[in-house]
């Protein structure tokens, strides 16, 4: 597949607002079907023992993914500025980073840093733009269920570090981190048995060009990546579902490979989608 094709499947797929016409388009891209190119979650085959056992309920699924773009604008602000989130050089708490990235003016140390309720509307409205949540498609329960986008100007990843960070489970990614709330690197995956019946999920992210700052360790470090997330019903004597993603970079170099021995990784494309559009 060459670049003007995965820019044109990755459209099709933003613009997608119902499972069938996802599926519809994996289809009609030879994808859906072949196994080859669907890598396991966080490679383990039993990935749905974590997946499946966190919310109980839709609304908390999604606020735990709206936390998520919060500590990725967080990280973002502090990435730019060449500070290492891990060092004591960066804040020390949610309330300090949100004061430090976002406020300016105001006194250090004052009692309100950090604090929203204390921004005028002008700020609120600004830092706001941040992060979007969008429902399109379906608009009453007769016609289905909506389709649910959340798009955030946050750190972004590059391809090759999807399978380290959006795509990985109980990774210490965020563990030493004091500023953001997302410790345990499984939360993001609360909503997959919320959507639909294949439980399906798009991902498109690109590494944020303020960070990379032209350094590149990888010549696809300033790409757009995206995957889409699945959940596959048990088949033989397996007897639960597991959830895989399309990987199909690599493919036809490890034929029957489906976890960590591979080298496959999620589609990557120079495809310029603006950050923070809606669907």
């Amino acid at each position: 597949m060459n670049n003007e094709q995965k820019r044109e499947l990755c459209l099709a797929l933003i613009h997608a607002d119902s499972e069938a016409d996802v599926i519809s388009i994996l289809q009609e891209a030879n994808l859906w079907d072949d196994k080859r190119v669907w890598r396991l979650y966080g490679d383990r085959e039993n990935n749905v023992s974590t997946i499946g056992n966190q919310q109980s309920k839709p609304d908390a699924a999604l606020v735990e993914k709206l936390v998520n773009s919060v500590d990725a604008r967080l990280m973002h602000e502090c990435l730019r500025r060449g500070i290492n989130p891990e060092s004591p050089a960066a804040p020390q708490t949610i309330s300090d980073a949100v004061a430090r990235f976002f406020e300016t003016g105001r006194a250090t140390g004052s009692i309100y840093g950090g604090q929203v309720r204390a921004w005028d509307n002008d700020l609120r409205r600004e830092v706001a733009r941040g992060i979007t949540l969008a429902a399109t498609g379906a608009k009453g329960r007769e016609e289905g269920d909506p389709c649910l986008t959340i798009a955030d100007q946050g750190e972004g990843q590059a391809p090759r570090k999807f399978l380290d960070t959006f795509l990985s489970l109980e990774k210490s990614n965020k563990l030493r981190i004091p500023f953001v709330q997302s410790k345990f690197n499984m939360g993001g995956t609360g909503v997959l048995e919320f959507c639909g019946k294949q439980n399906l999920q798009l991902i498109l992210s690109r590494r944020s060009p303020r960070i990379l700052n032209r350094n590149f360790d990888h010549p696809t470090d300033d790409e757009w990546g995206f995957t889409v997330v699945r959940r596959e019903d048990p088949t033989g004597n397996r007897r639960s579902s597991s959830y895989t993603l399309l990987a199909p970079v690599g493919a036809d170099d490890r034929p029957a490979a489906r976890c960590c021995g591979s080298l496959a990784g999620c589609y990557h494309t120079v495809v310029l989608v603006k950050s923070g559009a809606k669907r």
